[in-house]
């Protein structure tokens, strides 16, 4: 004998105003049809919940190594593509080693990252290329 259970839900989102297409049917938890803002659907034997999708909580692309960083952290990740160590960067920049691990550091913390080399490939796209 066949059973009718369809499994557990599974969430979506439908931007306002979507409708379901054709073979698709609206139902409520007990299995009849509902009006168009219901609360399940199923399609292809498989129950989603209908979840609501809020524009401005749409998801966005991940910011930018630019948009993070200030235009002093951007030199000093500048600096370390080109192979410098923290002294050479604080003598270029005239400010101290201090200051230097610093900006490294709160670098890191903004990127995600901990070592020099992951900080450039993530500020890779960022960089201003001088030999051009």
């Amino acid at each position: 004998m066949a059973s009718n259970h369809v499994g557990p839900s599974r969430a979506i989102s439908l931007a306002a105003g979507s409708s379901t297409r054709p073979g698709q049917r609206n139902v409520d938890g007990q299995g009849t049809a509902t009006p168009a803002a219901a609360q399940e659907v199923i399609l292809e034997g498989r129950r989603y919940r209908l979840v609501p999708l809020d524009e401005r909580s749409a998801p966005r692309r991940a910011p930018t190594a630019a948009s993070l960083l200030t235009g002093r952290e951007l030199q000093i990740v500048s600096l370390v593509a080109e192979g410098r160590v923290n002294k050479q960067i604080a003598g270029q920049l005239r400010i101290s080693e201090w200051t230097v691990s610093t900006h490294l550091r709160r670098i890191f913390a903004k990127l995600g990252v901990d070592t020099r080399a992951a900080m450039v490939s993530r500020c890779a796209d960022s960089l201003v290329r001088r030999d051009v």
